[in-house]
């Protein structure tokens, strides 16, 4: 008896260490490429979006985004369905192996619709947008797919996970998704014409001290009407592309200016 108590508490051990590795690799672990690596370049045009669409989220964004990336596709998946994770269950939740949570995503935006998911084509209808997976027993959605990571300034070990003081990566994202904002918004800027809207803290709190890049700056601005964002890439939005900025501090940014007429 005391032989099979020690057994299981072993496993729970281990158990519990590969799933803390699996949490910690979103960082070290998974090696992203560039988007010159990956062939990856898009119009800094936005998408004609539909004018008459089926949201597939709620208008008002949950108070933390309950997110999980693929590691062997770098798709990102969010709570949803039938058996999605509750908020009580989350903060203990650890995923299984080839897993690994996102940060926590404190979310600052006023309204979002999303469209569909990344392997779905522009052409679906209602709930054949949402593609839906199932693993650890609970229900995802595909909410946007990882194509690309860069860094300003760049450096060899570059992570979106692990952004040093001084520099920002830019991760380059597939994601169908509207984002309102109003009133007061963050606006990080670069030297070369890039603007970025703050979408996400880590913990809630906003810093606007956090260490950038030469160039880059950060400052508070009240709105005077909503900013509705749209993806990029041109088109009917046969692909959405975002860059998705994130700093030291883990807070995230929806890019809505760039240096070119395309990116990289």
């Amino acid at each position: 008896m005391w032989m099979m108590s020690m057994m299981s508490m072993r496993r729970d051990r281990m158990m519990a260490l590969l799933a803390a590795t699996s949490a910690a690799c979103l960082g070290s672990c998974v090696n992203f490429p560039t988007a010159a690596e990956a062939g990856i370049s898009y119009a800094t045009e936005v998408v004609r979006w539909p004018a008459e669409l089926e949201c597939l989220n709620s208008a008002t964004p949950p108070p933390v985004a309950k997110e999980v990336l693929d590691q062997g596709t770098f798709t990102v998946v969010i709570a949803g369905g039938d058996d999605a994770i509750s908020d009580a269950d989350w903060p203990s939740y650890m995923p299984s192996w080839g897993h690994s949570k996102n940060s926590d995503r404190h979310l600052l935006f006023g309204q979002s619709c999303f469209w569909r998911s990344p392997r779905t084509p522009a052409s679906c209808v209602g709930d054949d947008c949402r593609s839906i997976v199932e693993f650890d027993q609970h229900s995802w959605v595909e909410l946007s797919k990882i194509h690309a990571v860069d860094c300003v300034p760049s450096t060899d070990d570059c992570s979106p996970q692990s952004v040093k003081p001084g520099q920002l990566a830019v991760i380059v994202t597939e994601k169908c998704h509207e984002l309102v904002f109003v009133g007061d918004v963050v606006e990080l800027a670069g030297p070369d014409g890039e603007r970025a809207i703050m979408h996400a803290t880590a913990d809630g709190v906003v810093d606007l001290d956090v260490p950038l890049p030469a160039g880059w700056s950060l400052a508070q601005r009240t709105l005077t009407e909503p900013l509705v964002l749209h993806p990029y890439g041109g088109g009917d939005g046969e692909r959405c592309f975002y860059n998705i900025i994130r700093d030291q501090r883990a807070q995230s940014y929806h890019q809505v200016a760039y240096a070119r007429a395309t990116y990289p």
